[in-house]
C-alpha cells in the first residue's frame, strides 16, 4: 500500500525508502525464518494527516542534534497516542528531515508514546535497532512488550533475548522468558546460564528452568547443583528439582541437619539485635530434638539467601519438623523481624529481609496479623512494604492471600498497590484461577466455624462469638448470656491459653473489618461489571462461607439460566421477558424473593448481583420495601443510579462541564466516591477510579491544580471510561457500570444544595 503524500514537495530518497517498507514489506533481516509479516499502514483521516504533516514540517531538522524531548512533546500535543509510527516516519521524511533524525524521532514516538500494539510493526522493520535497545533495561521493557505482538518472534532476536532472560531486571526477565518459551533451545539456553561464571546469571538461569522441561533434567540439575557455590543459585536449583518431581529429601537432610563446623560465637553485625538464645526448641517429625546450633544455622541461611520468598530451601527445612514446631519457629523469627522493624530506620530492615522467608511456615492468622502490623507501621516505605508482601505471598493460607488482595485494593502507595496486584496475578496463575476468583477464594473465615460461630476456649469456660447484621462480633458465654468482652483469667485457668484466646478475638475483629472493606469493594465492582457465578460455585463461595454469607445477605442477587445471560430483562419473541429470579440469601441459608417466598435456585443457573438498570421499576420498589421491612442496611446501593442516554460512538459525558468549584471541595467529594488523583506528583488534572475486573477506569477531568492548592477555583470537565489509554465508546460499557460512574460524576461535579 502506498501512503498518499500530503506534501507538495517531491519525496526524497528517505521518503521512498520508508515508503517501500510501509508498502507491505516484512522489514525482516536476511536469513529470517519465518519472516515477520507486518500489517499494512492505514491512512489517517484528512484532518489528522494534515496536522501530522504540519507538525513534522515545523520541527527543527536543521541538524542531527534535533532536541528529541521537544520533538516528541510537540508531536504528543498534536497527535493521538495511537498514531502509527510508520506514518510519523513517512511524514518526517517528506518534510525533508535527515534519515537519522527521522529514525530518532520515530523511535522515541514508538517507545515512549505508543502502546506496544501500535508500535510493533515499526519495530519489525527496524529489528537491528530493536535488538540494540534490549541492552538498556528501560527501553528493553518497551521492546519486549512490542515483540509479544509479533506473529512470530524473529530468530535473530533469540541471542539478545537470552541475555535479557537472565539479566538483572526481574520484569524484563519474565517478559524475555515468555518470548523464548516457544523455541526448542530455551532449555539449553537456561542450562548455559546455570553454568555461567556470573553468580546472578546462574541464579536467574536456575529460576528460569522451573518453567521449562528439559531432557534428563533431574540428572543435569543435580550435577549443576553439586558444583554450585552461590547460595541463592543452589536454592533456585533445589526449587527447580522439586518442580521436576525429584525427591530432594537426601539433599535437604544433608544440608539442613548437618551441624555447623563451629559454634556461632557472634552473629553478623546486621543481626546483632536477633535473640538467637531465645529460639524455640525444634523437633523433627519423629520427635528427635534438633541441635540448637542447627536451628541457628537455618536462621543464618535465610539471612544469607536475602530473599523473603521462603518457597524452596526454608520451606523444605521446615518440612522436616513437626507441624507445631515448624509454625512456632516460623512465627518467632518473623515476629522478631516485625518488632525490630518498628524501631528501625528506613532501609535498615531490608538488610535482614531474608528472615521473612520463615513466613512460608506460619499459621495464616498469625502471619496476617504480623503483616498488617508491619504494613501499617511504615505505610510510605515502599521497599519494606513490597518485601513483606513478597513473604506473605509464599504462604498458602486464605488469611495471607487476603493481606495481598487488601494491599492491591487500598495500600496508600500506588506502586505498592501495583506490586501487590502483580503478586495476586502470579498466585492466581499458579493455582489456575482468575484474579477475581482468587479474591473470592481468599476470603478468610476469621476463625468462624461452619456453624457460623467463633468458638473461644479458656479451658474451663467456653465463649461464643456471633456476627451481627452490622458485621461486628457479639459475645456470649456458654449459657447464652451476652458479654461486652472476654473476662480475665481465673487462677485455675492457663494464663497462656487465655492470652491466646483473647488475641484470637482481637484478630477476628480486625479480620472481619478488613473483609467487610475489601470484599465490599470487590462485590461492588462485580455488580458494576456484571460478573456471574454458576449456582454451585456461588453456593460454595458465598452462601456456605461463615463470613461471606453475611455479606451476601445484605445484597440482592439475580439468577438466570446460563444460556440466557445475566443482562437486563430482554423480551423474548412475542414480547415475553426471559425468566430471571431476583433473591436475597439469609444468614440461615434460605433464599427469599422480594415477597418473602422461599426459592430454590436451579443448579444450571448463573448468579449475578442485581442493579436498578437491569430490573423493572416495580421490582426495584419491591426490593427496596423488602430491605426496609427486614431492617437491612445494604452493603452498598444497588438501585439508585441510572445511566444517561448515549449515542453510538459517544466517548464521554459532558453535562457536568464548566462548573466552577473550589478544588478542596472537589477533591473531598471525589475521594468520598472512591476516586484518586492521577499519578503526577505536583500537578493533577483528573480523578480516577479503577475497575480491574473489567479492565476499565472512570476518568473525571478538570482544569487542574497543584497538590498544595485548597482554595483555588477550578473548572470541571467531562467523564469518560478508558481501557489502558484508549477511550471506550460508552455504548460498550456495561449498563450498571455506566450508571454508577455517571452517579459518581454528578455527585462530584455538582455542589451539594
Amino acid at each position: 500500500m502506498q501512503v498518499t503524500s500530503r506534501s507538495q514537495n517531491p519525496p526524497d530518497d528517505t521518503s521512498q525508502e520508508i515508503g517501500k517498507q510501509m508498502e507491505g514489506g516484512s522489514g525482516v533481516e536476511p536469513g529470517e525464518s519465518p519472516p515477520v509479516t507486518v500489517p499494512p499502514v492505514i491512512p489517517l483521516p484528512e484532518d489528522r494527516a494534515a496536522t501530522l504533516d504540519e507538525l513534522c514540517r515545523s520541527l527543527d531538522g536543521s541538524d542531527e542534534r534535533v532536541s528529541r524531548s521537544i520533538a516528541r512533546s510537540r508531536l504528543e500535543k498534536g497527535l493521538p497516542w495511537d498514531t502509527d509510527p510508520r506514518l510519523v516516519a513517512d511524514a518526517l521524511a517528506r518534510a525533508g528531515h535527515l534519515p537519522e533524525v527521522v529514525r530518532t524521532i520515530t523511535w522515541d514516538w514508538a517507545l515512549w508514546t505508543c502502546e506496544s500494539e501500535v508500535s510493533w510493526p515499526w519495530m519489525a522493520q527496524e529489528l537491528a535497532r530493536a535488538r540494540d535497545l534490549l541492552e538498556d533495561s528501560t527501553s528493553a521493557t518497551r521492546v519486549l512488550r512490542a515483540l509479544a505482538h509479533f506473529p512470530t518472534v524473529p530468530r535473530s532476536m533469540v541471542p539478545a533475548l537470552a541475555q535479557v532472560a537472565v539479566g538483572r531486571s526481574e520484569v524484563n526477565r519474565e517478559l524475555a522468558q515468555k518470548l523464548l518459551a516457544g523455541f526448542p533451545e530455551a532449555g539449553d539456553l537456561a542450562l548455559d546460564a546455570v553454568m555461567s561464571p556470573v553468580a546472578h546469571v546462574r541464579r536467574a538461569g536456575a529460576a528460569w528452568l522451573t518453567g521449562l522441561t528439559i531432557p534428563d533434567g533431574v540428572a543435569r540439575l543435580r550435577a549443576a547443583r553439586a558444583q554450585e557455590e552461590d547460595r541463592l543459585a543452589r536454592a533456585n536449583l533445589l526449587r527447580t528439582l522439586q518442580v521436576y518431581g525429584d525427591d530432594v529429601t537426601d539433599l535437604v537432610i544433608a544440608e539442613a541437619l548437618t551441624p555447623p563446623r563451629r559454634r556461632l560465637k557472634r552473629p553478623p553485625v546486621a543481626l546483632d539485635w536477633f535473640p538467637f538464645e531465645a529460639l524455640p526448641e525444634a523437633r523433627l517429625a519423629d520427635g528427635t530434638l534438633l541441635d540448637p546450633d542447627i536451628v541457628r544455622n537455618w536462621v543464618l541461611e535465610a539471612y544469607r539467601l536475602k530473599t523473603p520468598d521462603g518457597a524452596g530451601t526454608i520451606e523444605l527445612y521446615l518440612s522436616l519438623l513437626g507441624a507445631e514446631e515448624a509454625r512456632a519457629l516460623s512465627a518467632f523469627v518473623v515476629e522478631c523481624w516485625v518488632a525490630h522493624n518498628r524501631e528501625a530506620v528506613k532501609g535498615e530492615s531490608l538488610r535482614n529481609k531474608g528472615l521473612l522467608a520463615f513466613a512460608v511456615g506460619m499459621e495464616g492468622e498469625r502471619l496476617a496479623a504480623a503483616a498488617r502490623s508491619a504494613l501499617s507501621r511504615h505505610p510510605t516505605w515502599r521497599a519494606e512494604s513490597e518485601t513483606v508482601l513478597t513473604a506473605v505471598a509464599a504462604n498458602p493460607s486464605a488469611e495471607a492471600l487476603q493481606v495481598i488482595v487488601s494491599a492491591a485494593a487500598q495500600h496508600r502507595l500506588p506502586r505498592v498497590r501495583g506490586f501487590a496486584d502483580l503478586l495476586t496475578r502470579a498466585v492466581a496463575a499458579e493455582r489456575g484461577w482468575s484474579e477475581a476468583e482468587l479474591g473470592d477464594r481468599s476470603i478468610p473465615t476469621a476463625g468462624f466455624g461452619p456453624d457460623g460461630l467463633l468458638h473461644l476456649s479458656y479451658g474451663e469456660r467456653e465463649f461464643l462469638g456471633r456476627l451481627t447484621p452490622e458485621l461486628t462480633i457479639a459475645l456470649t458465654d456458654a449459657d447464652g448470656r451476652a458479654r461486652k468482652s472476654l473476662p480475665a483469667a481465673r487462677k485455675s485457668e492457663d494464663g497462656e491459653l487465655v492470652a491466646q484466646t483473647r488475641r484470637r478475638l482481637t484478630f477476628a475483629r480486625k479480620e472481619v473489618a478488613a473483609v467487610l472493606k475489601v470484599q465490599g469493594r470487590r462485590l461492588y465492582e462485580a455488580m458494576c461489571v456484571g460478573r456471574s457465578w454458576p449456582v454451585p460455585q456461588w453456593q460454595e463461595l458465598f452462601a456456605d462461607h461463615p463470613l461471606a454469607r453475611h455479606l451476601a445477605a445484605r445484597l440482592v442477587w439475580m439468577a438466570r439460566r446460563q444460556d440466557e445471560g445475566v443482562g437486563a430483562h430482554e423480551p423474548e419473541a412475542g414480547g415475553q421477558e426471559t425468566r430471571a429470579w431476583t433473591f436475597r440469601p439469609t444468614e440461615d441459608g434460605q433464599i427469599l424473593s422480594a415477597d418473602d417466598a422461599v426459592l430454590e435456585l436451579p443448579p444450571d443457573a448463573a448468579v449475578t448481583l442485581a442493579h436498578g438498570m437491569l430490573l423493572p421499576e416495580a421490582e426495584v420498589a419491591d426490593w427496596q420495601e423488602h430491605l426496609t421491612d427486614y431492617e437491612i442496611t445494604p452493603l452498598f446501593d444497588q438501585f439508585s443510579a441510572s445511566a444517561p442516554q448515549v449515542e453510538p460512538g459517544q466517548w464521554g459525558i459532558d453535562d457536568g462541564v464548566g462548573r466552577r468549584v473550589v478544588v478542596r471541595d472537589l477533591r473531598k467529594r471525589a475521594k468520598a466516591r472512591g476516586y484518586e488523583s492521577d499519578s503526577t506528583i505536583y500537578w493533577y488534572t483528573t480523578f480516577l477510579k479503577d475497575f480491574p475486573v473489567a479492565g476499565l477506569c472512570s476518568v473525571i477531568d478538570f482544569s487542574g491544580a497543584d497538590v498544595w492548592s485548597a482554595d483555588q477555583v477550578v473548572t470541571t470537565g467531562p467523564l469518560s471510561l478508558v481501557s489502558g489509554r484508549r477511550a471506550m465508546p460508552l455504548e460498550q460499557v456495561p449498563p450498571a457500570l455506566l450508571a454508577e460512574c455517571y452517579a459518581d460524576y454528578r455527585a462530584i461535579v455538582d455542589p451539594p444544595d
